[in-house]
């Protein structure tokens, strides 16, 4: 797989996500249970969001201070989901980091352009591995604590029906059309076909600008594709039928509906399964929240600067 931006990027709020580092001799901004939060964990955080301390955001500003509080309050949820997590004893096989750090270096031509990314940004291997440990441990402790949730299908099917809009499946149309400049011309077009001219071949001689299979073909469009009062005339032509002349932004046109599919609202045994897994998704964020307010509540927490 080539190198992408997109990917690197992914790859670099992994490893910034949750790289803590309890060095003594940084100044300590917090404590939780008794366990540090340094300045350089917050640079670590920083650094990663391309924002230096002292660069471009004032020191001592509105939005300097928010920030600042934003990761420190980051930090100290991680200090409390890793601790909760060693106390539950979860930990992470290393073939599991191997498999997510060789995911990570797939984006890369070779791993050792990938090493020399990290190494201009003052971060190692080792680094990496132990922030995908720790990414993966607090996956687990998220998923551990979830683990008894159950969605009753009557649930499920209170949701289907509250968002019936969400299940529909727009109306997919191939079209062939001809554009002209006037309704007249676009009459007299009309009217040849009617006696029997092929649709196709006229529409090689007014072409209306698409690059559909075949002449003046669209390929498959959903209605939005057209101004409101085209597509409402649009709607009203049957499959393999002739419509207009209908007025558009650029001329008029004459359109022939070679196929249309769709148009119609999942059944809920379709889309079960998907509802299930965004209703997990979704107690998982709350039960976690609970959790970690409710621990938040328990622990000692000491904020050790003024933010």
């Amino acid at each position: 797989m080539t190198f992408s931006a997109l990917r690197w990027k992914v790859a670099l709020i992994l490893i910034g996500g949750f790289l803590v580092f309890g060095c003594s001799r940084e100044p300590v901004i917090a404590r939780v249970n008794g366990e540090p939060i340094t300045q350089k964990d917050i640079n670590v955080l920083l650094e990663h969001a391309g924002i230096k301390e002292g660069g471009k955001i004032q020191q001592g500003s509105d939005l300097h201070k928010a920030m600042r509080q934003e990761i420190i309050n980051q930090l100290i949820n991680e200090k409390l989901v890793l601790q909760a997590a060693k106390k539950e004893n979860i930990k992470v096989d290393k073939k599991e980091i191997m498999n997510q750090y060789n995911n990570i270096v797939s984006a890369f031509p070779k791993e050792d352009d990938y090493l020399k990314k990290l190494k201009a940004r003052g971060m190692s291997k080792d680094m990496v591995l132990k922030s995908i440990e720790r990414d993966l441990t607090i996956n687990k402790f998220r998923d551990s604590i979830s683990k008894d949730i159950t969605i009753p299908d009557k649930e499920l099917k209170d949701y289907y029906d509250k968002n019936l809009s969400i299940f529909a499946v727009p109306e997919n149309l191939r079209l062939s059309i001809i554009k002209v400049g006037n309704i007249e011309e676009a009459k007299k077009i009309r009217k040849e076909i009617e006696k029997g001219a092929s649709f196709e071949e006229m529409a090689k001689k007014y072409p209306a600008g698409h690059t559909g299979p075949g002449a003046g073909e669209t390929g498959w469009v959903t209605m939005d594709t057209f101004p409101s009062e085209m597509a409402k005339e649009i709607k009203k032509i049957k499959t393999g039928s002739v419509g207009g002349p209908i007025k558009g932004r650029e001329g008029y046109y004459l359109i022939k509906v070679q196929e249309k599919k769709g148009g119609k609202t999942q059944s809920f045994d379709e889309v079960k399964e998907n509802i299930r897994h965004i209703l997990m998704q979704q107690k998982k964020v709350e039960k976690f929240q609970i959790w970690l307010q409710d621990t938040k509540n328990k622990a000692k927490i000491e904020i050790l600067e003024k933010v």
